[in-house]
């Protein structure tokens, strides 16, 4: 609960440009987000089900595993879909000092400028563990801190079905930022069911964009 409040008193008080916590709620989008890949085996059939609905998703790529995978992290961004940051080798962030922190962010940018040529401009804290003095950093990086408003949970590895209930049974909301991981195929089950159901809804599935580019 008080990590709720905290993240609601930063959405309030912070512009979107230093901490995001929904998107533009002002046309009827919602934003699929993927921490923790690339991933083989399950990244490429993740794209395969975005493509098969015509739906872009933002990437909060390892650097680490974008080293290992470069041609998946050139698939991701030549289907149309945003490249993101999540540190370089998701250590605990709340354990780190802010230079090590600094180092992360960097090293991960450093990987994503090499492979696809662009500068990234989001990030989001392992854990979603953030904190002033980041925060602080970020700013001065000109990056933007992107947390999420709603989670699917996928994390706990239950069965697709499940995940699926969750997020129906509490609909979502335009600018809803969802969180997912593409570390598992439980996530690629469950959205086989979600994305046909959101855009029946109307809603159209985008990608967060890199606004300081």
């Amino acid at each position: 609960m008080l990590n709720k409040v905290i993240y609601f008193i930063r959405s309030k008080l912070l512009p979107n440009k230093l901490f995001l916590i929904d998107g533009n709620n002002r046309s009827k989008s919602i934003y699929l987000t993927f921490d923790d890949g690339p991933v083989n085996g399950i990244t490429n059939d993740l794209i395969k089900l975005l493509d098969e609905y015509q739906a872009k998703a933002t990437f909060f790529i390892i650097g680490k595993c974008a080293m290992s995978h470069p041609e998946i992290i050139k698939r991701i961004h030549s289907s149309g879909h945003t490249l993101a940051n999540h540190s370089y080798s998701h250590p605990p962030f709340h354990k780190i000092s802010i230079e090590t922190k600094v180092s992360e962010i960097q090293k991960t940018n450093n990987v994503l400028k090499e492979l696809i040529g662009e500068n990234c401009t989001l990030f989001r804290a392992p854990q979603g563990r953030w904190n002033l003095r980041l925060l602080y950093s970020l700013f001065r990086l000109k990056i933007t801190a992107v947390h999420w408003s709603r989670d699917s949970m996928d994390f706990l590895k239950e069965p697709p079905e499940k995940i699926v209930k969750r997020l129906i049974d509490n609909p979502l909301k335009s600018g809803d930022i969802v969180l997912f991981h593409d570390d598992d195929s439980r996530c690629i089950e469950a959205l086989r069911t979600l994305i046909p159901h959101w855009q029946a809804q109307g809603f159209t599935l985008s990608a967060l964009e890199n606004i300081h580019s």
